[in-house]
């Protein structure tokens, strides 16, 4: 096991943002621990998983405005889901 570092990613958008480059037809829903995040692979060959409470849309969609981007499509979810659960985490880091 190596001691590299993983670059993990929190986005929140604000009105002159560009939505994110998403390939096409690459959404997957993932479970962690119970519950399913919308996720997608990215155009640079990472992966996203973003916040919505309903059905989720796009994440190129104009309704979705924060994201967690990583390696891998697990990793994207799992950390979304640690960020879901304490809200206070999420602040904490994008303050």
């Amino acid at each position: 096991m190596s001691d590299g570092q993983i670059q993990i990613e929190i986005l929140v958008a604000d009105d002159a943002d560009e939505r994110l480059k998403v390939e096409s037809n690459s959404r997957i829903d993932v479970s962690v621990n119970g519950r399913m995040y919308p996720t997608a692979k990215l155009d640079d060959e990472r992966y996203v998983a973003w916040w919505f409470d309903a059905v989720a849309p796009e994440p190129d969609d104009p309704a979705t405005t924060e994201w967690v981007v990583a390696p891998t499509r697990y990793l994207a979810a799992a950390t979304l889901g640690e960020l879901w659960n304490d809200p206070t985490a999420f602040h904490a880091l994008t303050q």
